[in-house]
């Protein structure tokens, strides 16, 4: 009898190792596919699909060695242990630059990279520190097992570790406080945030509970959820502004005949082109923090520079060019429907003050929206 039931736990041993197997082949095939299909659909100067492809290839190079060592027979590393729980903590950091770049396309720079990656590049540090000193780091099959070996710096050190899992996700909560008056669609933030949750509980799951199946489910879980966000990348967040595109080309091709040619006769022809292309495909003027010294470090070039080719391009300075950007889509928002009055459209193209912009659409326009509007009814257009 005894025998029966050890050689069915084996035959049972054998077939979830199979799973487990195909499972992490397939998470990595997928996760290497995904990433390549946001490389491939992103469009020109928009960061935000390219993050999210590197952060997806991250978990790749995850799968792999994993995947290595059960088809080799070698037993994986351990994911109560202190570098697993550092690769996790890597893995939720990056995930928060994803929504931030959406919010706020360009704010990530070099400096602001770092700041994000502090932290953990501290913790690193410290790791490596104790580590070559001879703190010993040992592994654990689960976290009950690990609590209750608790007393040494280095289990208390792998219990804030899994702790920080946690805290960097309160970031994609409070992270549209960085992007007030943006254009992201809040119900998809929502929907980033409640997928990046899931797989942290999931991967908190997966450190509690030491069993074959739970390993099993957490990558259909974590592939899951990669995938949902890549979907809504691709297929759900960029819907809206699908829509508002189209609104705003008819403004755009009213707007690009004379930019083009004065691109054409610009000193600074590739600048210029960089430029137009930047704010088609961020509508970066909607950004209320927007300013010269900002575009021109998306832009990757100086504050000089880029104010002469605004100039070369007709427009008189780095302010009437984005102020006619935002009356041009000002017009398409208010004019369209596409929001339920002039202040609401005045703050969605990126004014932080009302009066400033009435102020400016009637510097453009010669008149107020209410009086422009009935004008435009009547047959009238603005150039």
């Amino acid at each position: 009898m005894c025998l029966e039931i050890g050689g069915c736990n084996n035959i049972f041993r054998k077939i979830m190792q199979s799973v487990y197997l195909a499972t992490i082949f397939a998470g990595a095939l997928v996760c290497l596919l995904s990433s390549l299909l946001l490389l491939v659909r992103r469009k020109s100067g928009e960061r935000s699909r390219l993050i999210l492809a590197i952060i997806v290839f991250f978990s790749v190079l995850n799968y792999i060695p994993r995947f290595i060592a059960v088809s080799k027979g070698y037993d994986p590393e351990l994911v109560v242990s202190t570098k697993m729980l550092l690769i996790g903590n890597f893995m939720v950091v990056s995930y928060i630059m994803y929504p931030i770049e959406v919010i706020r396309p360009g704010w990530l720079n070099f400096s602001r990279i770092v700041q994000l990656y502090a932290f953990w590049l501290f913790l690193l540090t410290l790791y490596l520190i104790t580590y070559f000193a001879g703190v010993r780091y040992n592994s654990y099959s689960s976290l009950p097992e690990m609590i209750a070996n608790v007393g040494p710096f280095e289990v208390w050190f792998c219990l804030f570790l899994c702790l920080l899992l946690f805290t960097p996700g309160l970031l994609v909560i409070f992270i549209q406080r960085i992007g007030h008056n943006s254009n992201t669609d809040r119900v998809w933030l929502k929907k980033y945030a409640s997928a990046f949750y899931i797989n942290i509980l999931a991967y908190l799951m997966l450190l509690t509970f030491n069993h074959p199946l739970v390993h099993t489910l957490y990558y259909y879980v974590s592939v899951g959820c990669s995938l949902y966000i890549v979907y809504m990348e691709l297929f759900d967040r960029l819907l809206a502004e699908t829509a508002d595109e189209s609104v705003l080309q008819e403004a755009f091709l009213r707007r690009t005949t004379p930019f083009a040619t004065a691109i054409v006769a610009s000193k600074n022809a590739a600048l210029a082109e960089r430029l137009d292309a930047y704010m088609r495909n961020n509508s970066a003027w909607r950004d209320p923090d927007l300013s010269l010294t900002r575009l021109a470090s998306a832009l990757y070039t100086n504050r000089t520079t880029l104010s002469q080719t605004i100039q070369e391009c007709g427009y008189e300075n780095y302010t009437q060019f984005i102020n006619r950007l935002r009356i041009h889509d000002f017009v398409q928002q208010a004019g369209s429907g596409l929001s339920s009055n002039y202040q609401e459209a005045f703050f969605f193209v990126g004014y932080r003050s009302r009066n400033t912009a009435l102020r400016n659409f009637k510097q453009y326009t010669g008149t107020t929206p209410s009086d422009y509007f009935q004008k435009r009814q009547a047959g009238a257009t603005f150039q």
